[in-house]
């Protein structure tokens, strides 16, 4: 459930397993694993994952159909390619400064 809810996510945000490895600071195979079911993150990453996509983890792990990203994403969408250029700008810098 958890890996296939993530790579819905992760595609909903246009995110590949790459971009979504350098967020966490991890690696591409550790997210591959995820979305396959072989291996779950660590509960600290799953925070940084409910918290980057604005979801819960009930959602991610199939406790709940409720998915609080749904709204978040589609007003993302309603951003201009300027605006939504300038938010995922934003994005990275604030994982860039939570990393030192």
């Amino acid at each position: 459930m958890l890996g296939e809810r993530l790579a819905e996510i992760r595609k909903n945000y246009h995110d590949t397993q790459k971009s979504l490895a350098d967020k966490l600071g991890l690696t591409v195979w550790a997210v591959s694993a995820w979305e396959q079911g072989r291996n779950s993150p660590p509960s600290d990453v799953l925070l940084a994952i409910c918290k980057l996509y604005g979801t819960s983890a009930d959602y991610l792990l199939g406790l709940t159909d409720i998915d609080p990203s749904d709204e978040a994403c589609k007003q993302r969408q309603r951003l201009t390619e300027e605006e939504q250029n300038e938010m995922h700008r934003y994005e990275e810098y604030l994982l860039w400064k939570r990393k030192k």
